[in-house]
């Protein structure tokens, strides 16, 4: 990761020059948006956001994303992600390491939608992560995907 992107310096121009245009044209940044999609038809939206992340289900991003995917009639998501054995904040992440995430249902379409907990605060498998991932597209996972990452 370059250090532009570290410090998040990688689009300062724009949100310099965003302010500047005025208070009626407001933009933000969303950290990585993802469309998970089958067959080209969009089944969620996701921002992922690492586990060191502000998440703020109350603030623009989470409402913005709310409104994308209710425009579009579609689940919208933030998941936090981690790992259980890393250097500092952004620092290597060990060969022991086990990725865990945790899925927060943002709009009216991705509450209940397969999901694998009962509530935000739960830090879930990769395997259950991936399964769920195929489940919103109302597909199985592969045995051989799922001995890969049972792992």
């Amino acid at each position: 990761m370059t250090s532009n992107e570290r410090n998040f310096k990688r689009d300062e121009y724009i949100s310099t020059q965003h302010r500047k245009w005025g208070m009626d044209v407001p933009c933000m940044d969303l950290d990585f948006v993802v469309t998970e999609y089958d067959h080209c038809i969009p089944v969620g939206l996701i921002d992922y956001k690492h586990e060191n992340a502000l998440i703020d289900l109350n603030g623009v991003s989470a409402k913005t994303l709310t409104q994308l995917g209710d425009m579009a009639g579609i689940p919208s998501f933030f998941v936090r992600y981690g790992h259980s054995n890393q250097d500092g904040w952004w620092g290597d992440i060990k060969e022991d390491s086990k990725p865990w995430f945790q899925i927060l249902p943002l709009n009216m379409y991705a509450h209940g939608k397969d999901m694998p907990t009962e509530d935000n605060n739960t830090k879930i498998t990769e395997l259950v992560f991936v399964t769920w991932l195929y489940s919103i597209r109302g597909r199985t996972i592969p045995p051989a995907i799922a001995k890969q990452l049972n792992q």
